[in-house]
Protein backbone atom coordinates (compact mmCIF):
# COMPACT_ATOMS: atom_id res chain seq x y z
CA UNK A 1 0.00 0.00 0.00
CA UNK A 2 1.50 3.72 -1.14
CA UNK A 3 1.76 6.30 1.55
CA UNK A 4 -1.63 7.95 0.79
CA UNK A 5 -1.46 10.66 3.85
CA UNK A 6 -0.34 13.65 3.35
CA UNK A 7 2.42 15.73 6.00
CA UNK A 8 -1.00 16.75 7.89
CA UNK A 9 -3.13 13.40 7.82
CA UNK A 10 -5.17 14.02 5.38
CA UNK A 11 -5.86 11.10 2.26
CA UNK A 12 -4.19 11.89 -0.86
CA UNK A 13 -6.12 11.95 -4.44
CA UNK A 14 -5.22 9.62 -7.00
CA UNK A 15 -3.94 12.86 -8.74
CA UNK A 16 -1.28 13.00 -5.53
CA UNK A 17 -0.41 9.58 -5.98
CA UNK A 18 0.24 9.40 -9.23
CA UNK A 19 2.04 13.09 -9.20
CA UNK A 20 4.29 11.43 -6.76
CA UNK A 21 5.25 8.41 -9.09
CA UNK A 22 5.83 10.34 -11.73
CA UNK A 23 8.31 12.75 -9.95
CA UNK A 24 10.08 9.60 -8.35
CA UNK A 25 10.41 7.93 -11.96
CA UNK A 26 12.05 11.02 -13.33
CA UNK A 27 14.49 11.56 -10.29
CA UNK A 28 15.37 8.01 -10.84
CA UNK A 29 15.14 8.63 -14.84
CA UNK A 30 18.05 11.42 -13.64
CA UNK A 31 19.49 9.28 -11.68
CA UNK A 32 20.48 6.70 -13.93
CA UNK A 33 22.11 9.47 -16.61
CA UNK A 34 18.74 9.92 -18.69
CA UNK A 35 18.84 7.26 -21.06
CA UNK A 36 15.93 6.31 -22.73
CA UNK A 37 14.11 2.88 -22.82
CA UNK A 38 13.95 2.52 -18.64
CA UNK A 39 10.61 4.34 -18.52
CA UNK A 40 8.79 0.98 -17.33
CA UNK A 41 11.17 0.07 -14.80
CA UNK A 42 11.06 3.37 -13.25
CA UNK A 43 7.91 3.93 -13.10
CA UNK A 44 7.56 0.43 -11.47
CA UNK A 45 10.53 1.14 -9.16
CA UNK A 46 8.98 4.07 -8.22
CA UNK A 47 5.92 2.66 -7.22
CA UNK A 48 7.47 0.02 -5.16
CA UNK A 49 9.76 2.55 -3.34
CA UNK A 50 6.64 4.56 -2.22
CA UNK A 51 4.67 1.74 -1.11
CA UNK A 52 7.07 1.62 1.60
Amino acid sequence: MMKNKTNNGTEKSPEQIEEDVRLTAYYLWEKKGSNNGSDIEDWIEAETSLKN
